[in-house]
């Protein structure tokens, strides 16, 4: 059993109230720096704590530089309120200089309107017959094992081995996701988190596939969205189908979506992401 380095819940905790938090980003979820989703999560969940709603809608942000791991601070302030949903903004920021700016809508939980879904889950195997690459394959050589340890990861596409060796395919990713310190949350935001989390880490795994060993870059995401169709508090895993469609002119763009495990959607959206050098 993989013991995890972090703590979902508590390392996206804020503290503070009146538009004014705080929170320490958490070097158990690094990247290429400070993870995107995990620093969307903090955001996410600034919004509600300052929200006087209780479900979160939809998800935006646009990623302005990259922060270091440690304190933050995190102003909030609410751009247009109305009966049964509200629009807030969040603005992260170190030593004086921002560097994620997001917008949150929030919503009542008690709306009720049309209803239909078309979007089916694809037919996949549940993730009990399925492996975790984490634990079947070699860490010591893996940069992010750290990050990795937090989530259990079980691919549809189930090899094993080393990366460079990997089989060539689409640029797409489908797998199982499950949170190893807390599978699920009663927070509405932070089970949102979850979803988010996914949305911006798998568009890089989704093109990679597509690439024999490794590129001479990184890609970070520049703008992220995500819309939030149901709660999903009663659903351990999440199911997540990463599509990485076009790399062109230095910019790379992904779309996923997350169902729960009764096999509705839960949330849907997309990453923009801009290349740069890999560093050496």
């Amino acid at each position: 059993m993989v013991s995890p380095a972090g703590n979902f819940e508590a390392d996206t905790s804020v503290a503070g109230g009146d538009g004014r938090y705080r929170a320490t980003l958490s070097d158990v979820w690094g990247l290429w720096g400070p993870a995107g989703g995990y620093v969307s999560a903090i955001a996410l969940r600034a919004a509600g704590e300052h929200s006087r709603f209780a479900r979160p809608a939809s998800y935006s942000c646009s990623y302005l530089g990259v922060a270091s791991f440690g304190p933050i601070d995190i102003e909030v302030t609410t751009m247009r309120s109305a009966k049964r949903a509200e629009a807030i903004r969040v603005s992260l920021v170190q030593n004086a200089v921002p560097f994620l700016d997001a917008v949150v809508w929030a919503i009542d939980d008690d709306l009720e309107g049309l209803e239909h879904d078309m979007i089916p889950m694809p037919e996949v195997p549940g993730p009990e017959g399925l492996k975790a690459w984490y634990e079947e394959t070699p860490q010591d050589r893996n940069p992010y094992r750290t990050f990795w340890s937090n989530i259990e990861e079980r691919m549809i596409e189930q090899w094993f081995g080393e990366w460079r060796d990997h089989p060539i395919g689409p640029p797409e990713r489908e797998g199982w996701y499950r949170f190893r310190t807390g599978p699920t949350f009663e927070d509405p935001y932070l089970d949102a988190a979850r979803s988010v989390l996914i949305v911006d880490t798998m568009g890089w795994p989704a093109a990679m596939s597509a690439y024999p060993d490794r590129t001479p870059y990184v890609a970070p995401t520049i703008e992220l969205s995500v819309r939030f169709h149901r709660p999903a508090q009663h659903s351990e895993w999440l199911f997540g189908r990463t599509q990485a469609p076009i790399a062109s002119g230095g910019l790379l763009w992904s779309t996923s979506r997350v169902w729960a495990e009764d096999r509705s959607l839960v949330a849907s959206g997309g990453q923009h992401m801009l290349f740069r050098p890999l560093p050496t």
